[in-house]
C-alpha cells in the first residue's frame, strides 16, 4: 500500500528519545521529550548531519532551574536521539551540542534552539585531527584511514567505493575533511574504462540504523543506482497510483543552467596546458563533454545541446606541472627507478573531474513527501511529473521527469506529524529508460 498525503494527518511520528549528558557530570542527563520542533538535515556539500531542536523549558526538569543554568549548557554536549516515523523506520544517532540560541525568554518560560552535529564535525577543528604524515596507494584506502585515525569514526567498507588510481602527498598539517574533499576531485572509480573519461567522487554523512555513517562515492556509482521510490505528481489517473509510492505534495522544478556559468567554470569545453620540468615537456589538450560522454554514467538521457557558437571552442583552460617522480613509493633504489612516473595523471583525471563536478547538477527539483525515514542523500528517485500536453489522459513529461540523486534531504516534525522534503539533481536531461540504457524514450 502506498503512502499518500492523507497520512500527515494522523500523528504517528514521535520522538522516542531526546536525552543530553551534562559536561561536569557525565551521569547528570537530561530527557528532552517532547522537542516543538525537529529538523533533520542532510545535506551532500555539507561535513555533517544538522539537527534543529526548539526546546521549550520552563525549569521542570532540573529542580526548578532552567536547562541552560541547571545542566549547565555550554555545548559539546553528547546528545542521544531516536525518532520513529509513521512506518516505525527510526532515525537513531548520537550528536553533540554546537551551538544553543537562547529565544524567547520570560520569567517562567526559555525557548532554546539547539543546533546539534556529529562528533567528527566538532573532531574536525581539533590538533590531533590534522593530517601530518605521507600517505601511499589507493585514494579510497586514504581515505579510511584519515577518517578512522583521524577522526575517530566507524567505517564501513561498503560505503567507501574503491578508486582506480593511486595518490602519494604529504599530509602537511591540513584538516581532515579539507584533505577529504581535496582528494574527492582526484579519484576515479574502479571499473574499467573510466580512467581518461571520467573522475569525481562526492563526500557525504548520513544516518544509517547503526548510527551515523561517511559515505566515498564516485558521481558515476551515484547516478547508476536503480531508483529507491517513485513518485507521482499531479493528474495521475486513480488506476495508476498504486504504481507509486508516494503522491509528492509540493513541488517545484529548475533547469539549473546559466549559460555564462557553466561555460566559465569548464562543464563542456576545456583546455589542459601541461609542462613537465623533468624533461621540457610542453603539451596543450583539448576536450569536449561529448568526446567523454560514452565513458560517464548518467542519470537521463544527454547532456544539453548548447548553441554550436558557443561550443566550438574551450572556456575554460587549466595549467598544471606534470608530477614526475615526486614521492614514489618504495626503498631507495625503488624510488630511484620510479624516477619517471607520475603521482598524478594529469591529463586522463584533472579536466575530466572538473567537467564531472560542474555537470553533476545541470537540472533540479524540489519535492515534499510524506515523512520517510528510508531515503538518505546519495539515493536516486523516480520522479513521474504530468505533461502539460494532454491535460486528460496523465501523460508523463519525458523531459522533466525520470531518476534524480537526492542531494539535500529535510525531516520536520512538529506536534508529531511531519513532512520529508528533497532536493533533487541531475546531470542531464530526458528521460533514460531503467534496466536497458540503450533504449531512450
Amino acid at each position: 500500500m502506498s503512502v499518500t498525503s492523507k497520512d500527515l494527518e494522523s500523528p504517528k511520528i514521535r520522538i522516542v528519545k531526546a536525552e543530553i549528558k551534562s559536561n561536569i557530570n557525565s551521569e547528570k542527563t537530561v530527557n528532552l521529550t517532547p522537542a516543538d520542533v525537529v529538523e533533520y538535515r542532510e545535506h551532500m556539500f555539507r561535513d555533517s548531519v544538522e539537527v534543529l531542536m526548539v526546546i521549550s523549558d520552563t525549569g521542570n526538569s532540573l529542580d526548578g532551574k532552567s536547562l541552560s543554568e541547571g545542566l549547565p549548557l555550554t555545548t559539546t554536549e553528547d546528545f542521544e536521539l531516536e525518532i520513529q516515523d509513521i512506518k516505525e523506520r527510526k532515525l537513531k544517532m548520537n550528536l553533540n551540542v554546537n551551538k544553543v540560541t537562547p529565544f524567547l525568554q520570560t520569567t517562567q518560560r526559555e525557548n532554546i534552539l539547539l543546533t546539534l552535529t556529529s562528533e567528527e564535525f566538532i573532531r574536525n577543528e581539533q590538533y590531533s585531527s590534522q593530517v601530518n604524515k605521507r600517505y601511499n596507494g589507493k585514494i579510497s584506502t586514504t581515505v579510511k584511514e584519515i577518517l578512522k585515525d583521524n577522526l575517530k569514526s566507524k567505517v564501513k567498507d561498503e560505503n567507501i567505493e574503491d578508486t582506480a588510481n593511486n595518490f602519494n602527498f604529504i599530509g602537511n598539517k591540513r584538516k581532515a575533511f579539507y584533505t577529504i574533499r581535496w582528494l574527492s576531485k582526484k579519484s576515479v572509480p574502479s571499473e574499467d574504462g573510466k580512467l581518461g573519461d571520467s573522475a569525481g567522487f562526492m563526500f557525504y554523512q548520513t544516518s544509517s540504523p547503526e548510527g551515523l555513517q561517511y559515505n566515498f562515492k564516485s558521481i558515476d556509482s551515484l547516478f547508476a543506482q536503480k531508483p529507491k521510490r517513485k513518485y507521482a505528481f499531479t493528474g495521475i489517473p486513480i488506476a495508476e497510483v498504486e504504481k507509486y509510492d508516494a503522491i509528492v505534495i509540493k513541488f517545484s522544478s529548475n533547469l539549473n543552467l546559466t549559460a555564462n556559468k557553466k561555460l566559465r567554470s569548464g562543464a563542456f569545453n576545456t583546455k589542459l596546458i601541461i609542462f613537465d620540468p623533468f624533461n621540457c615537456f610542453y603539451q596543450t589538450i583539448e576536450q569536449k563533454s561529448e568526446e567523454t560522454e560514452g565513458g560517464t554514467t548518467s542519470a537521463g538521457k544527454n547532456l544539453p545541446v548548447l548553441n554550436e557558437k558557443f561550443v566550438q571552442e574551450s572556456t575554460r583552460t587549466t595549467y598544471m606541472i606534470r608530477d614526475t617522480g615526486t614521492i614514489p613509493t618504495g626503498d631507495v633504489k625503488q624510488q630511484v627507478e620510479k624516477n619517471e612516473e607520475q603521482s598524478f595523471e594529469v591529463e586522463k583525471i584533472l579536466n575530466q573531474s572538473i567537467r564531472r563536478f560542474n555537470q553533476f547538477e545541470c537540472s533540479s527539483m524540489e519535492i515534499v513527501i510524506p515523512t520517510d525515514f528510508d531515503l538518505h542523500i546519495g539515493d536516486t528517485v523516480e520522479i513521474d511529473p504530468k505533461s502539460l500536453r494532454n491535460k486528460s489522459n496523465g501523460e508523463i513529461d519525458k523531459i522533466a521527469g525520470g531518476k534524480y540523486l537526492i542531494f539535500a534531504l529535510t525531516h520536520k516534525i512538529s506536534e508529531n506529524k511531519g513532512s520529508t522534503t528533497l532536493g533533487l539533481i541531475r546531470d542531464s536531461m530526458g528521460r533514460k529508460v531503467e534496466g536497458n540504457s540503450s533504449m531512450m524514450e
